[in-house]
């Protein structure tokens, strides 16, 4: 008896029906890219519970400060059982990402039941596809270009390694990773990918992303070399001293970059013994913030930067140079990292500095503190938004292919001969607008006397 009860009970169970466990699925994911632009975000899903809410979280490979991962919901969505909507990521509004950047993505969904399902993390490479490109690699280096030769490459290559060494012999800073360079055959070309570059620029340097974008032209290598120099020292300082405290001086990371390049050039060495000359140097202070927009007072930062950075390396060696480093990497002042590292401030490196370059001494400050002065508007880096920055390289001229350096900053005879026009035009409008002034107040005292 008990062995029949136990099997109807059994077969009882069998046949009751099966209650079905409620479930959010996922009908589509994925991510559209329109670079350099935005990034599309797409989702579709069906629930036997109406699905009530949907977010999106992004990041990217980038380094970041605090937390990289972005929230954002969809504006246009609308509750059910079967739903699709969208977010779009605008690189117009939060700056530009260089190609080359792994994008990264999830969406979060909950329906009215309380259940909530996450869709697996995935990727997408946010890259220049409109470009055919070729590649080369090294054990440091992924460099990526489509107009010149083998040779073209491998030169650019063979001196990016090259830079990297001299770098580490300076500073004994190792690039972590591998950076990746992508190389346009023009100006044109390079601003197109990117948003808000210059229009003079020739190379873009994301230190965050270590990715460097260059315009060299099969035939511009000697410039194309000395400019991937400079940059991957932007690339390998930059990433090195990240922090939330942004505190590393321009003059710092200039004079590395151009000390990268190799030897100073002598139009440069030529501005700086004009500047001790005449007694018109900057101060270190003033070096430590964005370069001037006046084309003399900019290359005349540049080559005092590279005389800076070569005193320190020159006078104190490698090892001091990174403990100055991790400073910066640290957030301390420009004041505290000196003092910690050499056992004076700014205006101790500029009094030893001056010394070691024949300078005169620098100017007592006055009591009560320097008189104010007013500071050009800086216009060197590029516009790229709050999460990523980039340096600029200036792209060479034909001014300067006949006696102006490659990578100098500045405004040509056609700019000055421009705001001579404005200057004129702007002087008749006022006359113009004079003469009018006079003629109605003629005319209505006219009328009121007849």
């Amino acid at each position: 008896m008990k062995n029949s009860a136990v099997a109807a009970g059994l077969l009882t169970l069998l046949v009751l029906p099966r209650i079905p466990v409620a479930s959010i699925t996922v009908t589509a994911n994925r991510a559209v890219a329109d670079f350099p632009q935005e990034i599309r975000f797409e989702v579709a899903a069906t629930s036997p519970s109406p699905i009530e809410a949907v977010e999106l979280e992004f990041w990217t490979d980038a380094l970041a400060c605090g937390e990289s991962l972005t929230r954002a919901f969809p504006e246009d969505f609308a509750p059910g059982t079967s739903i699709e909507t969208e977010w779009t990521w605008d690189l117009r509004r939060t700056g530009a990402r260089p190609p080359g950047t792994m994008v990264g993505w999830r969406w979060t969904l909950r329906d009215a039941s309380g259940l909530e399902m996450t869709t697996p993390d995935q990727t997408l490479l946010f890259t220049d596809e409109s470009i055919p490109w070729e590649s080369v690699e090294s054990d440091s280096l992924a460099l990526y270009w489509h107009e010149g030769s083998a040779g073209f490459s491998q030169d650019l290559l063979q001196a990016g390694e090259q830079a990297l060494a001299s770098l580490r012999a300076r500073t004994g800073v190792e690039l972590e990773g591998r950076s990746q360079v992508f190389i346009y055959a023009s100006s044109q070309e390079m601003q197109a990918a990117t948003l808000f570059a210059p229009d003079w620029s020739g190379g873009l340097a994301f230190a965050s992303h270590r990715t460097v974008l260059l315009a060299v032209a099969p035939g511009e290598q000697a410039w194309g070399m000395r400019a991937l120099a400079h940059e991957l020292a932007h690339v390998v300082i930059g990433y090195y001293t990240f922090s939330c405290v942004d505190s590393t001086p321009t003059w710092l990371s200039e004079g590395l970059a151009m000390v990268a390049e190799g030897d100073m050039e002598p139009y440069y060495a030529g501005i700086l013994a004009q500047a001790v000359d005449e007694n018109r140097l900057q101060s270190v202070r003033a070096l430590g913030e964005i370069f001037s927009d006046d084309p003399d007072l900019a290359r005349l930062a540049y080559a005092q930067s590279y005389s800076l950075v070569n005193y320190l390396s020159e006078t104190y060696g490698q090892e001091q140079m990174l403990d100055l480093l991790d400073g910066f990497r640290e957030g301390r002042s420009p004041d505290a990292a000196l003092e910690a590292v050499y056992g004076f401030d700014r205006d101790g490196l500029e009094s030893a500095w001056r010394a070691w370059i024949g300078a005169p001494p620098m100017a007592p400050t006055p009591v009560g503190g320097p008189a104010a002065t007013r500071t050009p508007y800086p216009t060197f880096a590029p516009i790229t938004g709050p999460v990523t920055a980039a340096t600029a390289t200036p792209w060479p001229t034909a001014a300067q292919l006949v006696g102006t350096p490659a990578g100098e900053p500045g405004a040509g005879a056609g700019a000055l001969f421009s705001g001579s026009l404005l200057v004129f035009a702007a002087a008749v409008i006022c006359l113009v607008a004079l003469v009018l002034m006079l003629v109605v107040g003629w005319l209505f005292l006219s009328r009121r006397k007849r």
